[in-house]
């Protein structure tokens, strides 16, 4: 009689373990599902035309990288996202601000002429891009091109403006706005992010900071653009990560053209890369 109560109550745990379980993995299911709605981009959310224009004038990655290479600072292998986390992305919303990120980088690599990297960027970009359903905007021989430059930095970095440009105007074309934003805010982020990086290791760091100052009537435009969705959930989480960033760059803001020391250049890098990596996880 024991052993047939002992083998009812087992019985009964079992069961309830298992609907206690099922429930837990539905109640996961339904999070995920609704976290994956609060990420899916609506197709019909327009932008004014004073909006429109700010967007797709912003301009492309090139114009902080350019500026670094101008100010003779060095290219760092391992502040890029790694391409690794390129399959880690799965919200529409995560593979566009990431499309962005890998587009600044993209620049970075191709305007300090760094082939292998460039060639990999390239594949992430293009892997985004497709999943997005940005389609028709890379050439299918893409890396043969790039080796029949034989080094020429010009021509790569008119390969890769090219791509930038196609993108923009196959997304307005299209009615492709937020997306369009996505992109915006994750180049300019990984722009500013690499710019503070190196502004950290830079011995005399006054020329990059005035680089980050500069960005700042982008930061602006970008915001203005962003603070018109206000009514959409993911991006005023969006806008509100953003604001982080407001501080520091109104503080370089007030004297663009002095040496930052030690502390107040780890101190912007840390604020910067802490949007920087909600952005990319």
């Amino acid at each position: 009689m024991n052993t047939k109560s002992n083998l009812s109550l087992s019985l009964v745990t079992t069961i309830a373990v298992s609907i206690f379980l099922l429930a837990g993995c539905g109640g996961a299911g339904n999070q995920k599902a609704n976290e994956e709605a609060t990420d899916t981009i609506s197709k019909e959310l327009s932008l004014s035309p004073e909006a429109m224009n700010l967007l797709y004038k912003m301009p492309t990655p090139f114009e902080v990288t350019t500026l670094l290479q101008e100010a003779k600072a060095g290219y760092i292998f391992d502040i890029t996202n790694p391409v690794e986390n390129v399959g880690k992305y799965m919200t529409e919303k995560s593979k566009s601000i990431n499309l962005g990120v890998y587009s600044a980088d993209l620049a970075y690599s191709a305007t300090y002429n760094i082939i292998d990297n460039t060639n990999q960027f390239l594949g992430c970009t293009r892997q985004l891009a497709d999943e997005l359903g940005i389609a028709g905007i890379y050439h299918p021989n893409l890396v043969e091109k790039i080796k029949q430059f034989n080094n020429n930095k010009d021509s790569l970095v008119n390969m890769v403006s090219g791509i930038f440009l196609s993108t923009n105007d196959f997304l307005s074309k299209n009615n492709r706005n937020q997306v369009a934003v996505y992109i915006a805010v994750g180049a300019f982020v990984e722009g500013l992010y690499l710019a503070s990086s190196l502004n950290v290791v830079a011995e005399d760091n006054t020329k990059i900071s005035a680089i980050i100052f500069k960005q700042t009537s982008n930061y602006e435009q970008l915001m203005t653009i962003l603070d018109l969705y206000q009514g959409v959930d993911a991006m005023k989480s969006l806008y509100d990560e953003m604001l982080k960033l407001k501080l520091v760059l109104t503080t370089i803001k007030m004297d663009p053209e002095k040496k930052l020391d030690s502390k107040q250049a780890n101190g912007l890098n840390d604020v910067i890369a802490e949007v920087r990596n909600a952005l990319t996880q």
